[in-house]
């Protein structure tokens, strides 16, 4: 029996805060493939930025079974607002799982999921002759160049090492059309299997959320007008022009019981917390990480849910996880990402978009939209149809199947 190893440097398990896209993939993989299925993750949580207890002084790897497939942590090097330290991190896991990619045996297939950009796992696994599927969840160097990053160096190592990668791979998936557009840009030519596979939701999970007010029992907010959002406090999601445009939304509405709650952690936490006082929003609440596995109840308790992300080019080529997981639950969105999230948000019917940079304009509009109970129900609806149709993931974990036997199968 063959062995699929999934890799991804930023993955989680459902009891840590992040993404589980992955560890889930692994486990529908690993229930109804007939390979045995590894999935490779960082021993450090970049999330609550911690190294995982499973691991000594002196130990590389962890693993442990799940359900029907192996979860192997690989140990690195801690780092918190360190660019240099999260670079070494990076490096320090790509070298690592190098290492353990030449040694292993029996494997058919490798998907990589990219970023960071990790040069040497490719190089290792075209050596071993292995099958590479890199799955495209954000495009390095393109954003961060976009995002200010001035180091010249890096930015062209991983222009030519993502341009590598891309080459190199027996197939490409992407988690949105518009990276996916982009990557084949970077193909010298398109001669492999390319398909979208958007983040999704977990249906079992999501359709079946009970409310669990107890959850926010001890929370001066418990019995406001809840908007929330969940997910990074870092520069990319720019909650400054959030913060700016609640600070207008609260000047044109008085005596108002609408509270705006953010749940989870980044390196402008603690700024970002410093700011709101400044602006003397009473009405604003951060409340630090959450885990996975209870983010739907949190969300569950929420009357509408916002997103955001900076307002720069290549941003028009994302669709975050948070547009599905909102979408799940039937909450009414505040999308402040535009581009092809805008386009999902407007053509499904299931809710906003407002530019957070003109805080005076997206501030009229989240009045307009919260007052208006017939179109919030409306837009709760529509956007669970359009999830049902297009972000159960199981479904979406089906079609990957497919395709990565259609890639085992090709000489």
């Amino acid at each position: 029996m063959g062995k699929i190893i999934i890799i991804n440097h930023y993955g989680n398990t459902p009891d840590e805060p992040g993404a589980t896209r992955h560890y889930e993939l692994a486990d529908y993989l690993a229930q109804n493939s007939n390979k045995n299925i590894e999935y490779w993750i960082c021993g450090f949580n970049h999330y609550s930025g911690k190294i995982h207890k499973s691991f000594k002084k002196s130990k590389l790897f962890s693993k442990r079974k799940v359900n029907k497939f192996d979860l192997i942590r690989v140990k690195s090097i801690p780092y918190r607002k360190s660019n240099i330290l999260r670079q070494l991190n990076i490096t320090f896991f790509d070298i690592l799982t190098s290492i353990k990619i030449l040694f292993s045996r029996d494997v058919e297939l490798i998907i990589l999921s990219v970023p960071p950009i990790s040069i040497f796992n490719a190089l290792a696994i075209k050596l071993r002759k292995i099958k590479l599927v890199v799955d495209v969840e954000d495009l390095w160097p393109l954003f961060l160049k976009d995002m200010g990053l001035d180091n010249k160096i890096a930015i062209k190592y991983m222009d030519k090492a993502s341009k590598f990668i891309y080459n190199k791979a027996d197939a490409i998936d992407a988690v949105s059309n518009g990276m996916l557009d982009y990557v084949k840009d970077e193909l010298k030519k398109v001669d492999k299997p390319m398909w979208l596979s958007p983040l999704g939701i977990n249906g079992d999970i999501y359709f079946n959320t009970k409310t669990n007010k107890h959850l926010i029992n001890e929370r001066p907010w418990k019995d406001d007008f809840k908007i929330m959002y969940i997910g990074a406090h870092n520069p990319a999601n720019d909650l400054y022009s959030v913060l700016d445009t609640i600070h207008a939304f609260n000047s044109k509405m008085d005596n108002n019981n609408v509270s705006f709650v953010f749940y989870g952690d980044g390196n402008q936490l603690e700024d970002l917390i410093n700011y709101k006082n400044n602006l003397l929003l009473d009405n604003v609440y951060f409340e630090g990480s959450v885990p996975s596995n209870v983010v739907n109840e949190y969300l569950e308790l929420s009357d509408v849910c916002l997103t955001n992300l900076k307002k720069i080019e290549s941003f028009k080529l994302v669709r975050p996880n948070k547009l599905f997981q909102y979408m799940a639950l039937s909450k009414p969105i505040i999308c402040g990402i535009w581009g092809e999230s805008k386009d999902i948000i407007e053509n499904s019917e299931s809710g906003i978009y407002v530019d957070f940079t003109e805080p005076a304009i997206a501030s009229e509009k989240i009045i307009n939209m919260i007052n208006d109970k017939t179109k919030m129900d409306k837009y709760g609806e529509r956007g669970k149809e359009f999830i049902l149709k297009n972000g159960v993931r199981e479904n979406i974990y089906r079609e990957f199947l497919s395709e990565i036997n259609e890639v085992l199968d090709r000489n």
